[in-house]
């Protein structure tokens, strides 16, 4: 973990992130990079000696219910189908906070229209404060985000409380990429649909070794 040393910058927001995988790998070391105090979280905290020293904290794993209520903002880094469950469980402590959801419900993308984003505020209840974001940024692109020609690459978001999404959208450019707001919680279900794509054009016709990103091109 580490904090902000200089009392004169602008007090950056505690994130706990939710989840050991590779995105929270990257987020976490972005952030820390950024000088975030970051608290990372899972279920079996034990286990996850090397996941701690590969990101480079001198500190223990924290437990998903300890690492919440370190952070203001919390990113749920967990595959799809345990989140819902994870959230419905951490209601209480999740209501009230920022909490960026970077999964993607592929297959499991909900049958009524949904956002899988919707789903997961939907399982916290009131007070959901959810943001998607970061759905459509493979995890290999978090710690370098300007692309080739040497523009910022996009992080695209999306949610309900306006509050919420300027503070995960000061979160994004403080990391280095270019915040491109695509609406509300319901219209994120555009990003869910665009990482399917991504992958295909990504890894399946155009062999970039996932470091492609989408980009917003105005008129």
């Amino acid at each position: 973990m580490t904090s902000d040393s200089n009392p004169t910058e602008k007090r950056k927001p505690r994130v706990g992130i939710i989840g050991t995988g590779n995105m929270a790998m990257a987020l976490g070391k972005a952030l820390l990079a950024a000088g975030h105090f970051v608290a990372f979280g899972s279920r079996r905290p034990e286990e996850k000696k090397d996941f701690y020293e590969e990101v480079g904290v001198e500190s223990r794993m924290y437990g998903i219910q300890a690492a919440i209520d370190a952070g203001e903002v919390v990113i749920i880094t967990l595959p799809y189908a345990s989140v819902a469950g994870t959230v419905r469980k951490f209601a209480g402590a999740l209501r009230g906070k920022v909490v960026i959801d970077i999964t993607n419900p592929f297959a499991s993308q909900p049958n009524d229209g949904s956002s899988g984003a919707q789903v997961t505020a939907t399982a916290i209840g009131d007070g959901a404060r959810v943001v998607a974001a970061f759905k459509t940024n493979f995890a290999s692109t978090i710690t370098e985000p300007a692309d080739s020609s040497g523009r910022p690459r996009e992080v695209h978001y999306a949610g309900d409380d306006e509050e919420a999404k300027a503070i995960v959208a000061g979160l994004i450019r403080g990391i280095g990429f270019e915040p491109v707001d695509y609406g509300t919680l319901a219209q994120a279900v555009v990003l869910d649909h665009m990482v399917p794509l991504m992958i295909r054009l990504d890894a399946r016709l155009h062999k970039f070794s996932r470091k492609s990103s989408f980009r917003l091109a105005g008129p």
